[in-house]
């Protein structure tokens, strides 16, 4: 457990510091969501509150997906590039615990990120709406239980398929990325009306997807061995 905490306490602290990763990540957690959440509330006809709600929803869990590849990304595939990775390799701990720390640590930071831009988008539409903006109390269930969930779910499978890749197909990883991510987009505003609101039903939907990427993401990296990684460096 001690040294779970450890290597978590490195990736978050690693992840925080890397200016770099930083500054792409705060704009595009800026830039984005504000430019999205004012064109949603430029066409609102009904409760601003109920499409806002639903748009934060759906918009926060592409946005913990894309944080938490991210910084993973610096996390696993940047100690490949560094041969850093073999010195962790030979440490007194197991496969399983450098992965979960790893994510642990990332998923922190992409957690972090992701509120982060929760926040300043819901200031920017409070500040710009015409009338108040009451949100639902199921937004905040969001928050804090199914956006952690997916920031470690992209952490855990971006992590376990960069540490089971070769450099090369790494390379390709990041463009296949960000292709989903842009299908992600349009899949849930298409699947899911922002002036729906958010729902039970959807948060349950989100939840079960989840849970089933995280474990995903936990099985595979149970079938890497040190040997296979060490492979894939050459």
């Amino acid at each position: 457990m001690n040294e779970l905490r450890t290597i978590a306490r490195k990736e978050f602290f690693q992840a925080i510091t890397n200016k770099g990763v930083l500054i792409a990540a705060f704009i595009f957690a800026i830039w984005f969501p504000v430019f999205t959440t004012l064109g949603i509330l430029a066409g609102i006809s009904g409760d601003p509150g109920t499409a806002l709600a639903g748009h934060l929803a759906n918009l926060s869990v592409v946005l913990a997906i894309f944080m938490g590849y991210l910084f993973s990304s610096d996390a696993f595939f940047r100690e490949k590039k560094d041969g850093t990775i073999l010195t962790l390799l030979c440490a007194p701990v197991s496969l399983r615990q450098i992965w979960e720390g790893k994510v642990l640590g990332v998923a922190t930071a992409a957690y972090g990120m992701t509120l982060l831009s929760v926040l300043i988008t819901f200031a920017v539409a409070f500040a710009f709406s015409p009338i108040g903006i009451t949100l639902p109390w199921l937004l905040l269930v969001h928050l804090v239980i199914i956006l952690p969930l997916y920031a470690g779910a992209s952490a855990g499978i971006i992590g376990s398929a960069q540490l089971y890749l070769g450099m090369r197909e790494n390379q390709f990883l990041g463009m296949g990325f960000v292709f989903l991510f842009i299908f992600l987009i349009f899949s849930l505003q298409a699947f899911i009306s922002p002036e729906g609101g958010i729902t039970i039903q959807t948060e349950l939907f989100f939840l079960v997807l989840g849970i089933v990427l995280l474990l995903s993401g936990r099985r595979w990296a149970g079938k890497l061995s040190k040997e296979r990684i060490v492979r894939t460096i050459a």
